[in-house]
């Protein structure tokens, strides 16, 4: 399942609206994102990001860590039991309580608040292709 059409993702994005529309103009928003910017900031100023995120030299090489015995085991246990569960969860009470529970918080103020805040920032890729 494709993460962007996922039930998750639709009330996410549903909550995320309705919390942008709830909390327009508000300080408590500016302050957050104010927050958001000076982390994000940091985060991308940071060894770690830039090593992360650096193109990789031409004469690196890539090793799939799915053929060593440390990782290979834990992906391969990941990749069987990541679909059933999925499946299991799709079919379950608990997924139709929780996605009610979404619901009704992305109608509320509190809930709005939340949503803006756990929101991601943009990434630069997604401004340039605006």
């Amino acid at each position: 399942m494709v993460w962007d059409q996922s039930r998750t993702a639709r009330v996410l994005r549903a909550v995320s609206a309705a919390v942008a529309r709830a909390s327009e103009g508000s300080t408590l928003r500016a302050a957050a994102e104010s927050l958001a910017t000076s982390a994000q900031t940091a985060v991308r100023n940071s060894y770690c990001y830039r090593w992360l995120t650096a193109e990789p030299e031409p004469d690196v090489v890539v090793i799939d860590l799915r053929e060593t015995r440390t990782v290979g085991p834990f992906v391969r246990l990941l990749e069987r039991v990541v679909d059933p569960v999925e499946r299991a969860w799709a079919d379950s009470r608990l997924a139709s309580v929780t996605a009610g529970v979404g619901a009704a918080l992305s109608g509320s103020r509190t809930g709005q608040l939340l949503a803006a805040l756990l929101e991601p920032p943009e990434s630069e890729n997604d401004r340039e292709t605006e």
